[in-house]
């Protein structure tokens, strides 16, 4: 097992390590790619993960050794921040191929008694490793696998602008460059900025410019619902448990808490939403519910085009002083029928006055599914309205939440991932890779600015969908047809 698996190589040469779920998923993502550079397939992956969770084990100490025992001509080039740490895994990945218990597992695999240092050693069958830090020189041939553990030392680094363009200069014109043919870069990391080393290589990836990778992130508390955990599971409870990371997440504050454990960096300052614009609100801060008036926008992922996207649906209540409360943040890849399940179950909890949805999205899927259910439910009070793109880009249609948000009208709830998640792409817009959550509150300023102000207690629409599907059945509906019932 130990010569065709990863994770039973690592347990044969350090008992005492205690892998869960997540150590085997990094173990089989690794085994993929080794595969793949052996079919010199050029493959590329990033793996994510918070501190301390085991990923440097894994990635820079066992797999090297393990794959160079599968594949003892490739070469291997070890990259880390500093050529301190770099030669250390260098050190322990030259001492487990000089283990007897290696030999017995690849006989065909050994150190090169004649070159042996830390910063390059060889095989005894032409292969080897060469140790650099980031930013330095990379002597030896070219590389089967280049691995970047860790590119960023700390956080004055990852500030530092200079600092991420040397980085990223050295990666185009050194490190890369010592490609061999097929071969595969493995770039493991906790995420410090939006703008480090694999923030530039996935924007590149967006802009058609790149590699394209493959990525797995690792929260260290779950976001949502996941394979092997549910939403604010830990990523290891065995090592750091609930408990563990509630204080890990105050000693080290949102940002880091977002950045450096979520796999979730917000840049500073956004080009369109920065974060003075961001007010925030707790259970004490938010009036009674009956004091507010609720309103819901859903920006739906449907049509080919979309099928990466996300759909997004958001519920803010609005007081008598036009304080705009985010209070209910939906995000999923859902087909119609369970699209259908949320907004109606969002409806049901919010009773929102009025649900918008953009003009044509109800038509293409949605149509026949809310029909059924809102006669089956009886939902006779609640009300879609079409909202009308026109011809404005997601930039003008974003002026009226802009806006609202300048004027401190907009509060966000504290210490929650949604709203962390939701920001977080705020500030990256226009510039991101999804802009979904950023198009549903585009939604909620348009809905908005056209409803009369003050108010001390919006009325609700004399009028709902309901009414106007039963006057359709009634042949009476006239010639303005609401857009469920042409």
């Amino acid at each position: 097992m130990a010569k065709t698996h990863l994770l039973p190589f690592i347990l044969r040469f350090n008992d005492k390590y205690e892998p869960g779920w997540v150590h085997k998923d990094i173990c089989d993502k690794l085994e993929w790619f080794s595969a793949a550079v052996a079919a010199r397939e050029s493959p590329r992956l990033m793996i994510f993960m918070p501190p301390r969770h085991g990923k440097s084990e894994i990635g820079s100490r066992s797999f090297p050794a393990w794959h160079l025992g599968r594949y003892p001509d490739h070469e291997f080039i070890g990259c880390s921040y500093g050529s301190d740490l770099a030669n250390g895994f260098s050190r322990k990945v030259r001492d487990v191929v000089k283990d007897p218990a290696f030999g017995a597992v690849f006989p065909e695999c050994g150190v090169n008694k004649d070159s042996q240092s830390v910063e390059q050693w060889l095989t005894t069958k032409g292969g080897g490793y060469s140790a650099a830090g980031v930013g330095g020189p990379i002597t030896g041939k070219g590389a089967h696998v280049l691995v970047i553990d860790d590119p960023v030392k700390n956080r004055a680094d990852a500030e530092s602008a200079t600092s991420r363009e040397a980085v990223w200069d050295w990666y185009t014109s050194t490190a890369y460059t010592r490609l061999a043919p097929g071969g595969g870069v493995l770039v493991i990391l906790t995420r410090w900025h939006d703008d480090d080393l694999a923030g530039r290589l996935l924007r590149k990836q967006a802009e058609g410019e790149g590699d394209e990778w493959v990525v797995v992130e690792y929260p260290a508390q779950a976001v949502h619902d996941e394979l092997f955990r549910k939403a604010g599971d830990p990523l290891h409870a065995e090592r750091y448990d609930i408990e563990a990371l509630e204080r890990i997440k105050r000693a080290v504050g949102p940002r880091d808490w977002q950045a450096l454990y979520q796999q979730n960096p917000t840049p500073d300052e956004g080009d369109y939403f920065n974060k003075s614009m961001f007010q925030w609100y707790g259970a004490q801060d938010i009036p009674d519910y009956s004091e507010l008036n609720f309103y819901t926008a859903w920006d739906l992922a449907i049509g080919e085009k979309e099928q990466n996207d996300y759909s997004v649906g958001i519920t803010v209540g609005v007081d008598k002083h036009d304080r705009t409360f985010v209070v209910d943040i939906q995000r999923g890849h859902w087909g119609p029928l369970e699209l259908t399940d949320r907004i109606l179950q969002v409806y049901k909890t919010w009773r929102s006055a009025i649900t918008g949805i953009e003009r044509g999205h109800i038509e293409m899927t949605l149509r026949p599914f809310l029909e059924k259910r809102i006669r089956e439910e009886r939902l006779t009070s609640f009300y879609i309205e079409e909202l009308n793109p026109g011809k404005r880009d997601k930039i003008a249609r974003a002026r009226s939440i802009q806006g609202r948000m300048q004027q401190g009208l907009v509060f966000f709830r504290k210490h929650c991932n949604a709203t962390a998640q939701l920001v977080a792409e705020m500030m990256r817009f226009p510039n991101g890779v999804h802009d979904d959550g950023v198009d549903a509150m585009a939604w909620i300023g348009q809905m908005l600015s056209l409803l009369v102000r003050p108010r001390e207690q919006l009325p609700k629409p004399k009028k709902s969908w309901k009414d106007k599907l039963d006057k359709l059945a009634r042949g009476t509906a006239g010639r303005r047809k609401n857009h469920m019932t042409s």
